[in-house]
């Protein structure tokens, strides 16, 4: 089996447990409404808050389900089956990260739908998102969720879960300086914005990639508490 397959049969798996989770994907929807609702009539402009909304409703959904798919697996001793298969550790990191991303992107397009709707009322005009904007959705963002899931996933697998519930945490603060101007108008959005946002990202998760591969399972066995 290629790598690839390796990653998607990991990636399937993660997307299904989070779909039953009922109680984590209502979660997560309310997560994206309520923060959704309450930006959009806060941001100083449509642009600055799809752009920041889609961002942050990502992260944190995204530290949510990093949860379920590297820590819960920890504590019911799941991930012990997971590294006895012939799976390889880089292709169950990256399948974990990818399994966490797609969900938690969609919540994240969700948002972005109920901030533009919410604008539209409140504006009572027609106005949609820049071109700018929509190639940030359509690439920047599963990309910049993706580096914070990965990071957290990377932190999930080597070190012990009471550290992990500091990291997790900081993490998430780590990634709102670059979501908070937006919000409050400190940012115009712009192709450069754009473009440095996808760079980090990049960098981000392609740092983090490169890290997966001095991960072990031993060391991983020898973190479950």
């Amino acid at each position: 089996m290629s790598s690839m397959n390796m990653t998607l049969v990991v990636a399937r798996k993660e997307i299904k447990n989070i779909i039953k989770n009922k109680g984590l994907l209502v979660g997560s929807v309310w997560i994206g409404g309520s923060f959704g609702i309450l930006f959009s009539t806060q941001a100083s402009s449509l642009d600055n808050a799809v752009f920041s909304m889609a961002l942050l409703v990502g992260v944190l959904v995204g530290y949510m389900f990093s949860g379920q798919v590297f820590m819960r697996e920890k504590r019911q001793r799941v991930i012990e089956t997971l590294l006895c298969t012939p799976l390889n550790l880089k292709s169950i990191w990256f399948g974990k990260v990818v399994g966490a991303t797609i969900p938690a992107y969609l919540i994240s397009l969700l948002t972005v739908a109920l901030v533009t709707i919410v604008s539209n009322i409140m504006l009572h005009s027609l106005l949609f998102p820049s071109v700018v904007i929509l190639i940030h959705i359509l690439v920047v963002v599963p990309v910049f969720i993706a580096s914070a899931i990965g990071l957290m996933g990377f932190c999930q697998f080597l070190f012990g879960m009471r550290e992990n519930k500091i990291i997790g945490y900081l993490i998430v603060l780590g990634y709102f300086p670059f979501i908070i101007p937006s919000i409050i108008g400190s940012l115009v959005v712009s192709w450069v914005e754009v473009v440095v946002y996808l760079c980090v990202s990049v960098l981000l998760l392609a740092l983090t990639t490169y890290l997966s591969r001095y991960l072990s399972k031993e060391k991983i066995v020898t973190t479950i508490e």
